[in-house]
């Protein structure tokens, strides 16, 4: 069967942090690029503080927005490519398929079996039930890199935070309350509750 989408395909065996800037910066628009990078940075901080292998953390900050450059016909047509179940939310708002989308791209195109990686970047949006320490410390990452100050001003707390405790950070993170958001450009109304709100939450806040 073949592709609904060509992708780039990557040979597994040169996927090194060494070369993979020049690879996505071909790949990436550039504020997305200069997204990846900084959470890049702070996942191997996390990943240090938490006993995780900090290359690996560092690698799969940087992969996990290999799916950014489809637009949301295309990340609907590789969903349905890739047999991926979509909640309502996700159906009416396309791009938060990216991180699932994203997984299969790296497994099935581009050769990467990290099975880690991979649960990591699919869960990097909205999180997951049950989560490895890598799972987290890209959920985290994600959303507490620099640049996210200049939507709800200083995170530092929570960086602190998650550099200390990654489980209390994951539950600040996934249980935001208006009040602790006040600078924040889309309005929160009361607690997340479910993915979907958290979904929400990203859609609003989500770098280009």
């Amino acid at each position: 069967m073949t592709a609904l989408i060509e992708v780039t395909r990557w040979n597994g065996a040169t996927i090194r942090t060494v070369d993979i800037d020049g690879r996505l910066a071909r790949l990436l628009k550039p504020e997305t690029l200069a997204h990846v990078r900084r959470t890049a940075e702070l996942a191997r901080q996390l990943a240090e503080a938490h006993g995780v292998d900090p290359d690996q953390a560092e690698l799969t900050a940087l992969l996990h927005r290999v799916a950014s450059v489809y637009n949301d016909r295309q990340i609907m047509a590789l969903a349905e490519y890739y047999e991926i179940r979509s909640d309502p939310t996700e159906t009416r708002v396309p791009r938060l398929l990216q991180g699932k989308v994203g997984a299969e791209i790296l497994k099935n195109e581009w050769g990467i079996r990290d099975s880690e990686l991979l649960d990591a970047v699919r869960h990097y949006i909205s999180g997951a039930v049950r989560m490895a320490p890598l799972e987290k410390i890209l959920f985290v990452a994600d959303k507490l890199e620099p640049e996210r100050d200049k939507v709800y001003g200083d995170l530092d707390p929570v960086r602190a935070l998650a550099m200390t405790d990654l489980d209390a950070a994951v539950t600040r993170l996934s249980v935001w309350r208006r009040a602790e958001l006040p600078a924040a450009s889309w309005r929160v109304d009361g607690m997340f509750t479910s993915q979907n709100e958290l979904s929400e939450f990203a859609r609003a806040t989500w770098p280009s």
